[in-house]
């Protein structure tokens, strides 16, 4: 019965997690339909474009309670990247961002923030998208001008 009970409130918040993510996407001017997304290894997923930034939102599978990860790849780095002091700068970056974080996935510089889903409310989810979106969106053509490389995912050109 425990098991039972368990897996039930893990769906439920999955189901709560799920219509949350999709009422901010609307709140924000998105198609929800439209932003919908596979993701590999995802429970579910959606992509939203804020400017020249792609933001995914992901809720992925963890030990407790699922997770919401969101997550924007601001640039890919080519070889005339100078990748220490971009890493530097991008480590510098780190301090000033609120609920965020630089880092990076073979050559793609991402920024990040993930959180429990367990007690996740509407403004929470707001703030998780509105925020990697705006980051990204802010960071993304300055680190491009400034060390070079591309604007975004590799796979998106």
């Amino acid at each position: 019965m425990t098991k039972a009970l368990f897996a039930n409130q893990r769906e439920s918040n999955l189901a709560s997690t799920v219509a949350l993510v999709e009422e901010a996407i609307g709140l924000l001017g998105h198609q929800i339909g439209a932003s919908r997304a596979a993701q590999p290894g995802a429970l579910h997923a959606w992509r939203i474009i804020q400017g020249t930034a792609t933001t995914h939102v992901i809720v992925i599978h963890r030990a407790d309670f699922s997770a919401l990860r969101v997550q924007a790849v601001v640039m890919t780095i080519d070889d005339h990247v100078d990748r220490a002091a971009l890493y530097a700068h991008l480590l510098e970056q780190n301090a000033t961002l609120l609920g965020a974080a630089f880092a990076t996935a073979g050559d793609e510089v991402l920024l990040v923030s993930e959180r429990s889903t367990l007690d996740l409310d509407r403004s929470e989810v707001l703030d998780l998208i509105r925020r990697i979106a705006t980051y990204a969106d802010d960071h993304d053509e300055v680190l491009v001008a400034r060390y070079g490389g591309h604007v975004g995912a590799a796979h998106a050109r």
